[in-house]
């Protein structure tokens, strides 16, 4: 057998709007695993928050891996140790925050356990909720940070058209030098361009002797596009936004609350 490798996304693609695993997609990623595939979970969110969920749902044993931070971050779960980090340099860091903050939109970055941001707001107790992270306020994250983040997170909670305008009016001034992509309609993330999903899909892929055409991508957001674009397979869930299904090889039948990840791995996996 050919070992395959399949990379998901977790909010609205692995995980259902309750924040957890059917069990029978839980069986069905422990079964691929029995059989020699590679499992990994491929999110936005900070490695502390995605290992929760793999101490969770028993993803700790080989061939379990993590890609954090859209890919920043990558971490093998059996060995227990980190496969690359990729930060973004202070002073692009306090650039977002000053601009961020200009405009009076919450801005935050992380440490290796907290949410790090300089203001309270409402989006920031929401977000730490979210992800099952606590937070700090600090008068300047910059003297906090004895390493380079992995991410920046600009977000509202119910204004998407404000985040679209901040992303286009920093365009000129952050890019090339920081991507930009929506992890969800509240949620702006800046990472370095090295850092997307689809550069940690190719990463991975090599380290485990994977050719990349024997890899399969999931995922329902803006942010999963670069990995579904690199995989061998790239596959939209059918909740997924239209952009992201235009480019998908493939579409589940069913959504991330009816089996869609057990429909991927009995499709592409077995």
């Amino acid at each position: 057998m050919n070992p395959k490798i399949l990379f998901t996304d977790l909010d609205a693609t692995l995980l259902t709007d309750q924040k957890d695993i059917e069990p029978e997609v839980l069986d069905a990623i422990h079964a691929m695993n029995k059989k020699g595939h590679k499992f990994v979970l491929a999110s936005g969110r900070p490695l502390a928050s995605v290992l929760q969920l793999a101490e969770k749902y028993g993803f700790t044993q080989s061939g379990f891996y993590i890609t954090s931070f859209n890919g920043a971050l990558i971490y093998d779960c059996y060995e227990q140790k980190e496969l690359r980090r990729i930060g973004i340099p202070h002073s692009r860091v306090r650039a977002v925050f000053d601009a961020a903050k200009e405009r009076g939109i919450h801005v935050h970055t992380y440490t290796d356990t907290h949410v790090l941001t300089e203001k309270m707001s409402d989006m920031l107790l929401y977000y730490c909720e979210h992800i099952g992270l606590p937070y700090r306020i600090v008068d300047d994250v910059i003297k906090e940070l004895d390493f380079e983040p992995q991410k920046i997170i600009v977000a509202a909670l119910d204004d998407h058209a404000l985040l679209e305008t901040f992303r286009e009016e920093m365009r000129p001034i952050l890019e090339p030098a920081l991507s930009s992509v929506f992890s969800n309609p509240r949620l702006l993330e800046y990472g370095n361009p090295d850092s997307t999903k689809g550069a940690a899909l190719r990463f991975l892929c090599s380290y485990c002797n994977i050719p990349v055409e024997n890899s399969v991508a999931a995922g329902d957001e803006e942010n999963d596009i670069p990995m579904i674009e690199a995989a061998g397979i790239g596959v939209a869930m059918a909740n997924a936004k239209e952009s992201v299904k235009k480019a998908a090889d493939f579409v589940t039948v069913n959504d991330n609350n009816h089996g869609g990840m057990k429909e991927i791995i009995e499709r592409f996996l077995q």
